[in-house]
């Protein structure tokens, strides 16, 4: 039986989109091969025909998806629209939505964990990504370079903070909510207050 000539890019795709969801959702260490090939409705031989072990697709979802689609979304358009989208982003990331569904909510909380278990190259595809995702906040932020990298760096460990915090309470807690709401409020200070070396 012959396949079509793009078969394996197409299973490395639906690998690394299903991939993500699984893995965001149950870790590393809480699905297998197997669960991870059937997730993304393929064998698992076309799993390893992919990847080498579960931490190559790791460090292929972390490549994929670590600030996207922010990264994507947000490559121009004047400063105003851009810092509206900023702040657009920061409303959707620090939310109870965000919080109540790892599926489909961003890598790092999900995932930060795992990465920091990783081998160095899972690491250093970490690193990049988030470095470009600070490096983008920065650039929507006013004040000098290295204050607006300083405030692009508390920002996303604010964002992805809550959101760990948050998880970790129960469903029906006001600390859930209140932990949120003041990550929320503290990026909106950040994102607005220019400082002087």
């Amino acid at each position: 039986m012959r396949y079509p000539p793009d078969q394996k890019a197409r299973a490395r795709s639906a690998l690394v989109e299903s991939g993500a969801r699984s893995l965001k959702a149950s870790g590393v260490n809480g699905i297998g091969v197997d669960g991870l090939a059937a997730a993304a409705g393929v064998t698992s031989g076309a799993f390893y025909s992919n990847f080498s072990n579960k931490e190559a697709i790791l460090e292929a979802v972390v490549d994929a998806c670590v600030g996207e689609p922010f990264l994507t979304e947000t490559g121009s358009g004047t400063p105003a629209e851009r810092r509206s989208q900023l702040e657009s982003f920061l409303d959707e990331y620090i939310s109870t939505q965000h919080s109540a569904d790892p599926a489909e909510g961003c890598v790092m909380p999900g995932l930060s964990a795992d990465v920091s278990r990783a081998q160095p190259a899972v690491k250093q595809a970490y690193e990049r990504k988030l470095a470009a995702l600070v490096d983008r906040i920065a650039e929507m932020l006013d004040g000098d370079r290295s204050d607006r990298k300083r405030r692009a760096w508390s920002i996303v460990a604010l964002m992805v903070g809550a959101i760990v915090i948050s998880r970790g309470m129960p469903d029906d807690s006001a600390s859930r909510t209140a932990s949120l709401k003041s990550a929320r409020n503290t990026a909106s200070v950040l994102v607005e207050t220019a400082t002087t070396d």
